[in-house]
């Protein structure tokens, strides 16, 4: 076999100092802050887990960024989908520069070992629902430890069954937040795809409202979300014997800064403009929206964002049932990139 660790491997410097990381068949090279990182950068522009190299099962090389908030650049462009290195390649994470050594862009050169940890990713249409209980912090002041703990689980537990019965493809749970993928397996948006999406909200914001009579709380546990849809990198980022099927994008990356939108503006739900002008055309709920042009994190220009309270939810359902009840339900069509794997 090859001694790839001597021939593929990722250059940098740190202070005066030149490092080499060895990439390897079947390992990871994660980059960020985190400690438990192969690559350890200590630099605020960089994320705790911000991008990671890796052979696929086809034998190329690939960079994947990983939601990071300030983005991860391969010779000067933003990454926003896996995409495979060529030797020479620079990548840049934070203020540090990578040097990329290893085989020419498409070139195939091992089989990954059986059960290695390797990207399986395709490009699809999807749309993110991110939902994050309010004042979470308060919260944690408030209740002793047990009862959050108690709170925390009967949320998640219960609105990870709303999501497994409104079909969505994926589901995470972060702290206190909740987000879930659904696939647009047509490369369309569709009325009949999108229902589930806002129902499932519906159901999850009645679950939390309800939780304080449950565990005897003195107020009602409020929820702020974000929705969004957009193209994404879909598939496995784990092995054979532990699946991780995630989806990264920055389609996921705005849904997360649309929720966090919610805490500034007088809105419970927020919408991307993708997903909104949708909405607005066919199912003709433009007026139960507010609009904004918002400095998101992570964004160096304002970003539309289109606002809805949660009283108002029940109307744009019935308006969304009228639009699917037309014979031909409308559809959206966001052209599909080739697959990364072969």
């Amino acid at each position: 076999m090859q001694d790839f660790s001597s021939e593929t491997f990722l250059e940098f410097t740190v202070g005066a100092e030149v490092k080499k990381q060895a990439l390897e068949p079947g390992a990871v090279c994660q980059i960020g802050r985190d400690a438990m990182s192969s690559i350890v950068l200590q630099d605020s522009q960089v994320s705790r887990k911000h991008a990671m190299v890796q052979y696929a099962p086809d034998g190329r090389v690939y960079l994947t960024d990983l939601g990071s908030r300030n983005g991860t650049w391969l010779n000067q462009r933003r990454v926003t989908s896996p995409v495979a290195l060529s030797t020479g390649d620079r990548v840049c994470v934070g203020g540090t520069e990578l040097r990329f050594h290893g085989p020419a862009r498409g070139h195939s050169i091992h089989t990954a070992p059986q059960g290695a940890t390797m990207v399986g990713f395709s490009q699809g249409l999807i749309t993110v629902l991110v939902i994050d209980i309010r004042d979470f912090t308060g919260l944690s002041t408030r209740l002793p430890e047990a009862r959050l703990s108690e709170l925390i689980s009967l949320f998640m537990r219960e609105s990870g069954v709303v999501l497994a019965e409104h079909y969505a493809w994926g589901q995470k749970f972060i702290g206190d937040a909740v987000m879930a993928v659904w696939l647009h397996a047509s490369g369309n948006l569709r009325l009949d795809e999108l229902l589930p999406v806002f129902r499932s909200l519906e159901r999850i914001v009645a679950i939390a409202s309800g939780l304080h009579v449950t565990l005897g709380l003195e107020a009602p546990v409020l929820v702020g979300a974000g929705i969004n849809s957009g193209m994404a990198s879909i598939g496995n980022m784990g092995s054979d014997a532990s699946a991780d099927y995630t989806a990264l994008s920055d389609a996921v990356n705005l849904a997360f800064r649309l929720e966090s939108a919610t805490k500034e503006i007088p809105e419970d739900v927020a919408l991307g403009a993708t997903i909104y002008d949708y909405l607005e055309r066919h199912a003709e709920a433009g007026s139960l929206f507010s609009h904004y042009q918002m400095r998101l994190k992570g964004y160096p220009d304002p970003k539309p964002v289109h606002g809805i309270n949660q009283s108002s939810m029940h109307e744009l359902l019935a308006r969304m049932e009228v639009g699917l009840s037309q014979a031909d339900p409308p559809t959206v069509r966001l052209s599909l990139s080739r697959e990364v794997r072969s």
